[in-house]
C-alpha cells in the first residue's frame, strides 16, 4: 500500500520555487541565462505533495535552461478563476509545431534536445494533473516556450 503525503503547499510564498531554484539552478544554468521570479505573498494556498510539485518545477525549469542561452527564464504565480496559475517562461529556441502535439508523451524527445530520457514532460502532466489541476503550452520557434499549469485552491481557503 502507498500512501501519498499531501500538504498544503504555500507557492504564493515562493517557498517551493525558491528551494528547488536554489538547488538546481547554479548546477543546471551552463548557459548563462537569467531566472526572474514573481510570486505575490497574497495567494491562498493549494494542497499539494511537495516533493511532486518540486519535480514539476525541476523538469520546467531544466527543461527551460537546456534550450536557451543567454537569455531568461520567467516564473510567476497568480490567481486565477478559483486556482492558482504558475507559468515557466524562457526566451530560448521554441518548439515546433510539429513536435507540438507529442510533447506530452512517454519518451518523447524533440528533435533539437540532445539529452534527457524523454519523461520530464510526460511526468510533469501527470503530476499536475493527479492534482486536479491542468498543464499547457505555448511556443513560437526563434521566441520562446511559456509552459503553464494551474492546481486548485485548497478547500480551506475556497470561499
Amino acid at each position: 500500500m502507498t500512501v501519498r503525503v499531501v500538504e498544503g503547499t504555500r507557492i504564493e510564498e515562493g517557498r517551493l520555487v525558491r528551494e528547488t531554484v536554489e538547488i538546481y539552478f547554479a548546477v543546471l544554468n551552463k548557459n548563462n541565462n537569467r531566472l526572474a521570479i514573481r510570486i505575490p505573498l497574497e495567494l491562498p494556498e493549494v494542497t499539494a505533495d511537495s516533493a511532486r510539485m518540486q519535480r514539476v518545477f525541476v523538469n520546467l525549469i531544466s527543461n527551460s535552461l537546456k534550450h536557451t542561452h543567454n537569455g531568461t527564464i520567467f516564473i510567476k504565480a497568480e490567481e486565477e478563476d478559483g486556482g492558482i496559475k504558475v507559468t515557466v517562461k524562457d526566451t530560448g529556441c521554441g518548439i515546433s509545431e510539429e513536435d507540438l502535439p507529442h510533447i506530452w508523451e512517454r519518451y518523447c524527445k524533440g528533435k533539437h534536445s540532445e539529452t534527457g530520457t524523454g519523461l520530464g514532460l510526460f511526468i510533469c502532466k501527470f503530476i499536475v494533473e493527479s492534482h486536479g489541476g491542468k498543464i499547457w503550452v505555448e511556443s513560437e520557434v526563434g521566441k520562446g516556450t511559456s509552459f503553464m499549469f494551474t492546481l486548485p485552491v485548497s478547500p480551506s481557503q475556497s470561499v
